[in-house]
């Protein structure tokens, strides 16, 4: 598998967390920590909510449990606020008669943390129904939300970006009508979204025309999402996908899953992304079901070659961590494509910027960069 994840401090972290266990046993791990970089990387992995909580015991200095504290906090108000604004949004929709699918965001916090305060997020994700999606942004444009992209069709965009109104604490809000965006355009992604909305489950506390997915399909989800967003790094990522496999795994459908991520395009990212929640936090997928989902020995290979870099290694070959993910030459040749001119709300998720050329410019030095490295593998 490569790199020797154990020590790695964030993924030792995230491991006692879901475990229940004190941070005494992952002490090898970060027993001579930078700090700074530590904490650095936590913040932007959004894990810096638990690894204050892990380490408040006396674990690390002062100042760093102070910085820590302060995350924490910040976090905790932004669910609150985050909480009343999406009742306020999809109870808006909801009027309209418009159904929303809760993605990732103040649901996943509630229902798999034991405090929503520990599973930070940066803007608030929906699924709504394509042939609702001009309405959609019609409402949430009538709420004071701003179009990135006003220019661009809908009928060639998987989802939209609406930055809040000018001056207030609300979270940006990015509308999907496709959950699997990189079968864009493909039968798959038809026959993924009709699939999923036929399953959702609804969601009452959080409005009566809002609905969350289903847990098999939200493992493919969060799979897929680690794997290719994200390039199989990030612990935070990985611990979405392991508290919701350790919650339903006795329950789920595995044959459903393996038939459901091939017929979507994602039995790749799905396979390694589960490869690492068991290796690194060792919550695991039945072996069967692995080994149905297992890709070629080409692609197997070219990710653990990949993998040998760490976690640093992961980020600066994000790109072609992510072509390796899909299943179909037709989605590689489009991610190719879409990697020269990617939409801006993926870049602002993505790099986490409110600033459209600092996203631009962040994410094509990172391609430049994973180029030259993957040419000195």
């Amino acid at each position: 598998m490569g790199a020797d994840r154990s020590r790695d401090p964030l993924v030792a972290v995230a491991r006692a967390f879901l475990e229940g266990r004190p941070l005494r046993h992952a002490m090898r791990a970060v027993a001579a920590l930078d700090w700074e970089a530590t904490v650095t990387r936590a913040e932007h992995e959004r894990l810096a909510p638990i690894l204050y909580v892990a380490l408040r015991g006396g674990a690390a200095p002062a100042s760093v449990l102070a910085r820590l504290r302060l995350a924490w906090m910040a976090a905790d108000r932004q669910h609150l606020v985050a909480r009343s604004q999406l009742r306020d949004v999809v109870g808006a929709l909801g009027t309209a008669g418009i159904e929303t699918i809760i993605l990732n965001g103040p649901a996943l916090a509630a229902d798999y943390y034991p405090d929503p305060a520990l599973r930070p997020f940066v803007d608030l994700d929906l699924l709504i129904h394509p042939r609702d999606r001009q309405q959609a942004l019609e409402i949430l444009l009538g709420l004071g939300y701003t179009h990135d992209r006003p220019d661009r069709s809908l009928e060639h965009v998987p989802a939209v970006y609406l930055t809040p109104p000018n001056g207030s604490t609300l979270l940006p809000v990015d509308l999907h009508w496709e959950c699997v965006e990189h079968a864009e355009g493909s039968r798959a992604t038809e026959l993924a979204d009709e699939e999923i909305w036929s399953r959702a489950t609804p969601a009452p506390s959080w409005g009566q025309m809002v609905r969350t997915l289903a847990a098999e399909d939200l493992l493919i989800y969060l799979a897929a999402n680690f794997a290719i967003h994200h390039t199989l790094a990030g612990a935070l990522w990985q611990l979405d996908l392991a508290l919701v496999l350790k919650r339903h795994r006795a329950r789920l459908a595995w044959d459903a899953i393996a038939a459901r991520a091939r017929r979507w395009g994602a039995a790749g990212a799905t396979y390694f992304s589960l490869r690492a929640v068991g290796d690194d936090l060792g919550v695991e997928a039945p072996t069967a079901t692995m080994n149905s989902l297992r890709p070629g020995e080409l692609r197997v290979t070219l990710i653990d070659r990949m993998q040998r870099a760490g976690h640093d290694g992961l980020v600066r070959l994000d790109y072609f961590i992510g072509v390796l993910m899909l299943d179909r030459y037709s989605d590689i040749v489009r991610l190719l494509v879409s990697g020269l001119v990617p939409p801006p709300g993926w870049l602002r998720s993505r790099y986490d910027s409110r600033s459209l050329l600092a996203a631009y410019l962040t994410h094509y030095g990172r391609v430049a960069r994973s180029l030259a490295r993957a040419m000195l593998m």
